[in-house]
């Protein structure tokens, strides 16, 4: 697949992802369920201004993440430090997703680890959406080295 498209992908499920997340802002049972801390739930429920900042600064470093997606998939111009953010935002989700791994074996008792069903979608997700970066990614920058001459 086209790397550019794969990192346009990307930038759209994060948007989803931060899109969720303003969901998750409105409802305290919810974002429990999806695994929110339990000072987090709380606070949604005495509608502490705290947890919304928290909220909106998430919301934002999702919508981030989407952008350079979108910026480094030829959408839009080309976002300051691209190759950067885009190799920082690969290693986050997939380093999050790695998660899969352990919660898996626990799920099938292979090994003592023990998490809701959600946890492993949440794990699932993530990895895919740091593999659709990484994998959009390394070709951008061959190509660019090859264009520009760097590397020889």
């Amino acid at each position: 697949m086209n790397p550019k498209r794969l990192l346009t992908v990307a930038g759209l499920l994060s948007m989803g992802v931060a899109a969720f997340h303003v969901v998750l802002s409105f409802s305290a049972d919810l974002s429990q369920y999806y695994g929110a801390p339990p000072d987090v739930v709380q606070m949604l429920r005495d509608h502490d201004p705290l947890v919304y900042f928290l909220m909106l600064f998430m919301i934002a470093v999702f919508a981030l993440f989407g952008l350079y997606g979108l910026s480094g998939g030829g959408r839009f111009r080309r976002l300051p430090l691209l190759r950067t953010g885009l190799l920082s935002i690969s290693a986050i989700y997939t380093l999050r997703g790695l998660a899969l791994f352990p919660e898996v074996l626990g799920r099938f008792g292979l090994i003592e680890y023990s998490v809701p069903p959600q946890e492993i979608v949440s794990s699932l997700v993530s990895l895919i959406i740091g593999l659709l970066y990484i994998t959009g990614t390394i070709p951008l920058m061959r190509i660019r080295r090859i264009r520009t001459g760097a590397g020889r």
